[in-house]
This record gives C-alpha cells, structure tokens and sequence, in this order.
C-alpha cells in the first residue's frame, strides 16, 4: 500500500495518527471513500484538496479511529477519581474543579463522571466541577452533544443508572438534560493544545484509551502538550493497559489506592502516594508493545531502585546475575513460607523484597495471597490490582480479586466479580497453559482449574441476574 504513504504523512503531521498495521485498512477505506465524494482519482489533487479543505479533512479523519467506547469503562479509576481523589482536592482548595476528558470520542467518558460525580454530591456536584470533552473528530463531538446511545454503550453501566440518568428515546436512550448540558464538548487536537483550544488549566485529564493510535515520539510531545494544560497540582489519568506505554519521563508516575497516574515532576501529592520508578522493560520487550499489544501483552518489568544500582557504576553482568538470583531465591523462598502457613514471615519477606521491586509481577501476587490468609482482604485486593496494572494477562491476580467478592472478604460488586471472572476465561481460552504472567513461581492454581471455576461461577452469577431480573421485570 505504498500509495498510501503521502496520506499517512498529512495526517500524522496534522494529528499525530500512526496509520499501520490495521489501520492501513480504515485508510485504504478513507481514501477510495474521498476519490467518490470529490471525483478526483490523482493523489497530488487528493492531498491537495484535504489541504486546502478543513472541513473535508476532518471528514477524512473521521473514518480513521475507532470510536469504539463505552459509559464506566475500567471503572476502579473512575470510582478512586470520583471517591477519593476529587473529595481530598476539594477539602484543600476552593471549587470549581476542572475535568477534560481529551479525545472523548462520542461522550460516553465525560458522560460517566457527570454521573458518577451526581450520584457523589448530587446537584452541588454542577457548581463544585467543570466538565469537558475534547476530540478531534468533528462528527463523534456532534453525536456526543446529542448524548443519545444505543446498547452497547451501556454494556458496562448498572441498570440503576441507565433508569437514574436515561430516558428511551426514538428506540435508544437519551441523557437527562440536566447532565447534556454540564458538560461541554470542544474540536480538540492533540498536538496542538494550548489552553485556548481547550479552556485549561485543567485540574484532571482523562487521556484513556486513546494512546493506542500514537507512536512513542508522538505521544511524548502530546505530553507536553497536555503538560499545558494540566494544572500545577494536577493529575493525567490513562487507561489501565496503557499506563506503562505513556511513562514517557514528561510526567512522574504515581500510585495511589491501586490507581497509576502521573502528575507534574516534584509536585506534593493531593492524595497520599508513592512516586514509581519504572525501567525499560526487559527480556528485548519494546517500551511500545505495552501500549500496542492490549491486554494479552506480556508486561514484566525488571525495577531497579537507587538502593540497587549507583548511576556512577553499574553493575557487572556477574553482579547483575547475582541480584536476579537473589530475587528469585526470595521469592520461592517467600512461596515455600506461605505454602507452610508462616504468612508473618512471608509477609516481611516480600515487604522487603517490593520495596525495591515494586513492580514484580509475582511478589504481588504471593503478597496478595498472603494479605488474603491474614484476612486484609483490603490490601490483598491493592496488590492484585497493581499486578493486573502491570500485566493485565495475569489471570490469577484477575481470578483473586473475584474471589474477594464472591467470598464475601470484600462488598460484593456483582458486575466486578463477573469482569474478573470473565478476564480468567478470555485469557485461559486464548493461551490455555498460561502463566499469567508470572516468572519464577508457579501459578497458585492450575490454568485449567482456574478457568473450570471461572466458567462455572460466571454461569452461576448469570443465572442469579436472569432470575433477579426476571423477578423485577426489567425490560
């Protein structure tokens, strides 16, 4: 698709779009789509007229993205930002507080903080927050002012807040005005937004699920481009697979609760948090594959903190060696205490151990197992959640967490449980005898177990909601 070429550098220098791979078909599409509306076959007089064109090249790029979204996707952010996050801000600073959700597609994002925040602080939420939607795609921004959806976008909503916050309408479902109006929806490009473009600063961005079309380069400077428009004391939350692909050195990395998000470099946090310090992935993983590869990617880190490695004399491969083994003996080590009920000990053991390595996928999960049987279900959930931050293939992480609930060491979250379940099937029927991710231990369970469980506590909760449902008469 050589012809291609000249179409991908306009729009790549216009937006920042990286048109490969499977892209290449949405461009193919685009352009025979333009040869019919203009009636021009020859490329110079093609790019010639999307020059020329504002309209017309928004219309081309319109059919480039994949507006696929939907309204409380990865809730656990959302929930943190609107539960915790947004109340500690408004306890030490004077409202408004501003949101942007930067490339919003047709609204289903700002549109769930609107409720969620409603839900939070119910009509004082209008004057304590300003919401915004950004996109770059002229046509998506008219179907989000409309705020009408079909069902799909309500795949992740619970239905008492389809019922709260949609009306039926014309065979879909409309927002309540009330909401449609709160938020507002502006033209947005990425590289180029400056606080006029967008109304800034910002007390959060929400840039989720969105990374994906960009390559590396670009997306370091829409860093610093939203860099911007975020406050001083502001936060940039990405999705949930995309946050190591985005720890690009513009913003420091922060976990709070369980949550990644970046902030500006030697800012106090709002929230308490620990500042992580991630390296290269190692084992000849490129840094882009953490973003590209979605959730079946394999995304272990090797974290070296500044007790480890002296930037004046880096270790020797003799050395380095050592250390590996080291963990790796720490962490069977760690395995052989839990396996004979000394969780005290295991527990120290593995403290230790990711105070250095904060992000090693099977101390986590052996730390969240041993949280469990100390019944913390608290802090068994924050280290399973952080293990499916790092590596969202790691399916016993994915299947804990639903035990949480299902054992009822945590509130039970119906929809939760199911997600987390269904994450243990998807992934054990794409690679039956995987590892989930894990590098010297074993998985606590066998694969085929894990997903014989998964499967029939899926089949369980699915027959409990139909019957509920059925009781109810939901329509």
């Amino acid at each position: 698709m050589s012809a291609l070429a000249p179409f991908k550098a306009l729009v790549h220098q216009r937006c920042g779009l990286h048109l490969e791979g499977l892209a290449e078909a949405r461009l193919f599409r685009a352009v025979a789509s333009l040869q019919a509306s203009t009636g021009l076959t020859g490329t110079t007089q093609l790019l010639g007229q999307l020059r020329r064109d504002p309209a017309l090249f928004d219309q081309f790029v319109s059919q480039l993205t994949v507006n696929e979204t939907y309204f409380c996707r990865e809730p656990d952010a959302l929930n943190w930002l609107v539960s915790t996050y947004l109340p500690e801000r408004l306890a030490a600073e004077q409202p408004p507080l501003s949101i942007f959700s930067a490339g919003c597609s047709s609204g289903e994002e700002p549109y769930s903080v609107a409720m969620m925040l409603f839900e939070r602080f119910g009509e004082r939420a209008k004057a304590l927050f300003t919401l915004t939607g950004g996109d770059l795609d002229h046509q998506v921004l008219t179907k989000a002012r409309q705020a009408v959806y079909g069902g799909m976008a309500f795949r992740a909503l619970s239905p008492d807040f389809k019922a709260r916050y949609f009306s039926p309408y014309q065979g879909r479902y409309k927002l309540h005005e009330s909401l449609r109006q709160w938020v507002t929806f502006r033209p947005f490009n990425l590289l180029n937004a400056d606080e006029s473009s967008a109304g800034g600063p910002f007390d959060v961005i929400l840039f989720r699920n969105v990374s994906i079309y960009f390559d590396q380069q670009t997306r370091r400077r829409i860093h610093q481009q939203l860099g911007q428009l975020l406050a001083p004391n502001g936060i940039l939350l990405c999705g949930v697979t995309e946050t190591l692909g985005n720890d690009l050195g513009v913003f420091e990395l922060v976990e709070a609760q369980g949550v990644f998000y970046f902030r500006h470099a030697e800012q106090p946090a709002a929230v308490p948090a620990a500042p992580l310090q991630p390296v290269l992935p190692t084992m000849g993983t490129k840094a882009d594959e953490s973003i590209n590869d979605g959730e079946g990617a394999n995304k272990k880190l090797a974290l070296a903190s500044s007790a480890d490695l002296a930037p004046e004399a880096p270790l020797e491969p003799a050395a380095e060696n050592e250390r590996l083994d080291s963990i790796t003996q720490q962490l069977h080590t760690a395995h052989q205490l839990l396996d004979q009920n000394a969780f005290n000990d295991a527990a120290a053991m593995l403290e230790a151990l990711l105070k250095h390595q904060p992000w090693l996928i099977d101390a986590l999960v052996l730390a969240g197992l041993v949280a469990r049987w100390q019944q913390q279900p608290n802090q068994a959930y924050d280290y399973f959640k952080r293990a499916i931050y790092v590596a969202p293939e790691c399916w016993p992480a994915h299947f804990y967490l639903a035990e949480l609930y299902r054992q009822g060491e945590l509130t039970d979250e119906p929809l939760q449980r199911k997600q987390r379940y269904a994450a243990v099937v998807r992934l054990l029927t794409t690679v039956p005898t995987s590892n989930g991710g894990l590098d010297t231990i074993a998985p606590p369970l066998p694969p085929g177990d894990a997903r014989f469980l998964a499967e029939r506590y899926l089949k369980a909760a699915n027959t409990t909601l139909a019957s509920t449902s059925t009781t109810q008469g939901v329509g």
